[in-house]
């Protein structure tokens, strides 16, 4: 883009005529390399991203690019009408028409894109498995170009807005669409509200992330079933059901967090690395086999003798810098 700016001014000499200067002003950036625009516009939100294209033509598919994806309802609605939706006495069908309106901007985003990565990609919305084919499309799409983050909450925060949702119909987490052992780029996975099947050990074996929220195993959950995250440093675990028990043996992990997993009655730890451990529940036990380098230990749990428990974990635990151990009142 050049402009020609025309400048008057009085007459160096002293003389009255108007002089002249003519002056080009350039767009240095719509002039730089397409990978570092691509760079730029990633620190973007997505509605900000789309907005650049009408600065011009060099920049009407910019945002097509971009390689970091979050699509969060909401966000992506207008304010007036989620103050709308507050007042509307019929919250649900207004809520399942927001969930549409997300549904069709996400198919209409990827069926435009034009980038060959896609490195993190983030869904929030109250999705059930009444939209599994969109879901899989937008999964097996950021699969196919390399996804290394992939976070998926299909709920929502406020309770209230999915009241007169069924409690059944969980969405089917696809991991066969997952790529499997070295070849998956796959380092971050975050699942939230959605079922998952127990054939995913060769699908998850390059995370070093794993955090699975209100989660139900689906089948007979094996016990070993983490063991083959052979490079896992990071698991967390809340509020999942159809555990009983498992066991961690894990050289990487360095962290664990388990909260509030309905049913579960057993945890056997063996990970050489693991520094933090969190634990909350009803009446579960613990059994640390090799944890040299535990450091951190916080334990609440129901039915339990809190001196007694304190008193084995310590002697379990001899580098243990920081132990709490408190007794639920409360049941899960």
């Amino acid at each position: 883009m050049k402009r020609m700016r025309q400048i008057s001014g009085p007459d160096p000499v002293g003389g009255s005529s108007p002089r002249k200067c003519n002056r080009i002003d350039n767009d240095r950036i719509s002039a730089l390399p397409d990978d570092i625009l691509h760079h730029i516009i990633s620190f973007l939100s997505l509605r900000e991203a789309v907005s650049t294209s009408v600065l011009s033509h060099r920049w009407k598919n910019m945002y097509a690019y971009m390689s970091n994806l979050k699509f969060d309802w909401c966000k992506m609605l207008a304010a007036k009408r989620a103050a709308r939706r507050v007042s509307n006495p019929n919250r649900g069908v207004y809520c399942r028409k927001n969930v549409r309106f997300l549904v069709i901007r996400i198919d209409r985003f990827l069926t435009r894109h034009l980038g060959s990565r896609i490195t993190s990609f983030k869904v929030r919305c109250c999705l059930k498995n009444k939209y599994a084919f969109n879901i899989n499309d937008w999964i097996d799409c950021a699969v196919r170009k390399g996804v290394e983050n992939l976070d998926l909450a299909f709920t929502c925060d406020d309770i209230s807005e999915r009241m007169d949702w069924p409690s059944r119909g969980y969405y089917q987490f696809p991991t066969h669409l997952l790529v499997e052992g070295k070849a998956s780029r796959l380092r971050h996975l975050s699942l939230r509200s959605c079922m998952l099947g127990l054939d995913f050990q060769d699908r998850f074996s390059t995370l070093s992330t794993l955090v699975l929220c209100d989660v139900y195993f689906d089948g007979q959950a094996n016990p070993l079933m983490f063991c083959s995250c052979l490079k896992l440093q990071s698991l967390t675990l809340q509020s999942c059901f159809g555990l009983e028990r498992f066991s961690i043996s894990l050289d990487y992990l360095k962290s664990l967090v388990v909260r509030k997993c309905i049913g579960l009655r057993g945890i056997e730890l063996s990970a050489p690395n693991l520094t933090t451990f969190y634990c909350e529940g009803n009446v579960i036990k613990i059994s640390c086999i090799k944890v040299p380098n535990l450091v951190e230990v916080y334990v609440s749990l129901g039915g339990i003798n809190v001196i007694h428990t304190f008193a084995q974990l310590e002697k379990d635990l001899p580098n243990v810098k920081s132990l709490t151990v408190n007794k639920r009142n409360i049941p899960l």
